[in-house]
């Protein structure tokens, strides 16, 4: 099997296009292995078409990694009940896609390739495959909010491209956050027999609520940690102990080492995502931009020659279009769009 190249940092949708040529070499791919082995002459051209434009190498990944999770997937005793309303979503889906795309993904199906149908579901965010994968895993798409109760009357909020583990014991009520952006609201767990400290764990820090309200965000290096109400205690990998306080925004990176910045003078607003908005305050352009590329599909650049503009406002984060188009009415800028999933700020004139 060809070699993927190395994933991004952002993954980014696939466009309808591209998919079809990327089910297209699946089919010929699975064809070929099934009859006689691999083709080095068929590996030849599926890695040219990946070297070809960056968007071929994501959604051939993409294509790579939604099969090895099936291949998990078979292997566990997932009830069948669970799969009924996603595939039946899928279904429709794909009934409204092209008559070739269908033929396409038929084939590929029949030849083993449900990573198909994965990438297509999770693309239009029917299926979330870590839910099925884990019992007690809760997933978000780009550019989806999710909300959420839990039994001890805990409150969650999901930002964008994010995914959880709960795991409640008798001793802890744990969430593992293993990327994206949460936000607790504490429950009393009430009905527990014994307290049970509530706490996230993310790849840098164990942080316990002490009756608290606060967000967490898991970055690629580092764990941002904003307290709103109530306390957090935080421990680090290196087993540094602090307390983070109301008002307290603290940024722990990969060697345990903490950032402490009060809220009021972060250059964006933290939780102004659960109002589904992005709120700067003299923020950098290219800061900005890396933001908003978070909440949509596909790249969104910005030119070293302007990335450092300031900028402040509200932004809508359902239409980043409009809020784009927006900073061209204030700063010197223009937006170049090649398709809907390419943009790219560059200096006016």
């Amino acid at each position: 099997m060809p070699a993927s190249p190395p994933a991004s940092s952002n993954t980014p949708a696939v466009d309808p296009l591209v998919l079809d040529q990327a089910i297209a070499w699946l089919v010929r791919l699975r064809a070929d292995a099934g009859r006689h082995g691999v083709d080095a002459h068929l590996q030849a051209q599926i890695e040219h078409w990946c070297r070809a434009d960056p968007c071929h190498a994501q959604v051939w990944r993409d294509l790579m990694a939604a099969e090895e999770q099936f291949q998990r997937l078979v292997a566990l005793p997932v009830p069948a009940g669970q799969w009924q309303g996603p595939l039946k979503r899928l279904s429709r889906s794909r009934q409204q896609r092209q008559s070739r795309r269908r033929w396409l993904g038929g084939v590929a199906l029949g030849l083993g390739g449900l990573a198909v149908a994965s990438l297509a579901a999770r693309q239009a965010g029917l299926l979330d495959l870590p839910d099925l994968l884990q019992a007690d895993g809760y997933t978000t798409a780009t550019g989806a909010q999710r909300r959420l109760s839990l039994s001890d009357g805990t409150h969650l909020a999901l930002n964008t491209d994010s995914h959880i583990q709960v795991r409640f014991d008798e001793e802890q009520r744990l969430l593992v956050l293993r990327h994206g952006e949460i936000f607790v609201d504490t429950g009393k767990d009430a009905q527990a027999a014994q307290y049970r400290p509530l706490r996230v764990r993310t790849g840098q820090a164990l942080l316990q609520a002490l009756g608290t309200r606060f967000d967490v965000r898991q970055q690629a290096q580092s764990t941002r940690l904003t307290v709103i109400e109530g306390q957090v205690a935080v421990q680090t990998a290196s087993g540094m102990r602090e307390l983070i306080l109301p008002g307290e925004m603290v940024e722990i990176d990969a060697q345990g080492q903490l950032a402490r910045q009060a809220i009021v003078t972060a250059a964006m607003d933290p939780t102004a995502w659960l109002e589904q908005t992005l709120v700067a305050r003299q923020m950098r352009l290219g800061d900005l931009l890396a933001e908003m590329a978070r909440y949509r599909h596909g790249w969104l650049l910005c030119d070293p020659a302007v990335a450092d503009l300031r900028v402040s406002g509200v932004f809508q984060l359902q239409d980043s279009d409009a809020a784009l188009d927006s900073l061209t009415r204030t700063l010197p800028v223009v937006v170049q769009r090649r398709t809907r999933f390419w943009a790219r700020l560059a200096a006016a004139g």
